[in-house]
């Protein structure tokens, strides 16, 4: 390497030998390093609190301190633990050279050196030193851009949160409830949603494309689009929420249909609840509601349409159902039934969702809510969540 048109390296020779050290520092300079010298051990730990060296050539045989000694020392900083040492010595004996290596030292050259050995394994240690900096540079930069990066996604789930908790005014006016919620990363791309309009409730339980900041994205602008469609447009039944949901979305990301659209979507599901007549009416994009009714739970199913740009246009269906006095629905994203986990690394599918949610109808939703998270960690055990989790029962 020509050091001549880079940062110089910095070399510090310790040897108690002045006619030694000249050699060897006129040597080096001829080759392009930048050289210090110490003629004993103290000086040379000055020159190390003073300096940021690239290398150190350390002579073992030296009065007062010797070099074992300097190198442990040295050492025992953490700021030079990467900083190379060799060691170049007369002393040419198994044992030395052990102890060299023992007390830190990364290479031993014997006295009288060749030079251009001697000059090939200090280039080579320096390079060692100067890749680790470089490294450690790296590491430091991707470090704070991850501090960085962190916080502003930890202030974005402040916003979500916010969001999540202004439809929450509305929750005293829902029957007896419960909400899991569990986003994958630090914001979530499922979200949920109330709001009431006279006696009617509306509630909406919504699983964005992905997870982390994409999703989050899309949960944002689906809050906004169901604020404009119910509170704005005052439409309240479930199939044309859903169905001005999708028109909106569309609308937003510019999903035309021509090559290289976003294809980004919603699934979720849309419920109202009328108090006077006790009637439910239901629309859903892939994720369907379940009811328990008279000790039976029943499945209805939601259209297999994305709230999105489809090759198909097609309406939403709405169900009209009559709930009767401690009937639960549960509303859901997929995340609970997809999450991997049991003996077999398997999903945990809506059949066995379905027998967890039936066996324990009849306890307090609470209760309920906290046996559903026992089951998920239970199931997946120490492998990963594997997107967010969202569950929502209404008993009525």
């Amino acid at each position: 390497m020509d050091y001549n048109s880079a940062i110089k390296p910095k070399i510090l020779v310790v040897d108690d030998n002045l006619k030694n050290v000249q050699v060897l520092g006129g040597f080096l300079q001829n080759e392009g390093f930048e050289v210090e010298f110490a003629l004993e051990g103290k000086s040379a730990l000055d020159w190390i609190r003073k300096q940021k060296f690239d290398l150190v050539l350390l002579d073992i045989m030296m009065p007062e301190m010797d070099g074992y000694e300097v190198c442990g020392i040295i050492k025992k900083k953490p700021e030079n633990k990467e900083l190379p040492i060799i060691f170049i010595t007369a002393k040419s004996d198994h044992e030395s050279i052990i102890q060299a290596f023992e007390a830190g030292g990364v290479d031993y050259i014997t006295k009288p050196f060749i030079k251009s050995e001697l000059l090939a394994r200090v280039r080579i240690h320096i390079e060692i030193k100067r890749s680790h900096d470089r490294l450690e540079r790296a590491m430091r930069e991707i470090a704070e851009k991850n501090r960085s990066i962190t916080a502003s996604i930890e202030y974005a789930r402040n916003i979500q949160t916010a969001l999540l908790r202004t439809s929450e005014t509305f929750i005293e006016r829902l029957p007896e409830n419960f909400i899991l919620y569990l986003p994958k990363d630090i914001v979530s791309g499922d979200f949920y949603w109330f709001t009431c309009i006279n006696d009617l409730i509306v509630v909406a339980v919504m699983d964005c494309t992905g997870h982390g900041v994409p999703g989050a994205l899309m949960s944002t602008l689906g809050v906004t689009s169901l604020n404009e469609t119910v509170l704005g447009e005052r439409i309240t039944r479930p199939d044309l929420i859903i169905d001005s949901l999708r028109t909106k979305i569309i609308d937003a990301l510019g999903q035309k249909g021509y090559s290289g659209y976003i294809k980004d979507a919603i699934e979720g599901s849309v419920i109202t609840y009328d108090h006077s007549t006790r009637i439910i009416e239901f629309s859903a994009s892939f994720n369907p509601l379940l009811i328990i009714h008279n000790d039976e739970l029943k499945e209805i199913k939601a259209d297999r349409i994305p709230i999105g740009y489809y090759e198909r246009v097609a309406a939403f269906t709405n169900t009209t159902l009559t709930v009767s006095q401690n009937d639960i629905i549960y509303l859901f994203s997929d995340g609970f039934i997809d999450q991997f986990g049991g003996p077999s690394s398997k999903r945990f599918l809506l059949k066995r969702f379905k027998e967890l949610l039936f066996a324990n109808h009849k306890l307090p939703l609470n209760q309920q809510k906290e046996l559903l998270l026992e089951a998920l960690n239970k199931w997946k055990a120490n492998g990963e969540q594997t997107d967010d989790i969202l569950v929502i029962a209404l008993r009525f």
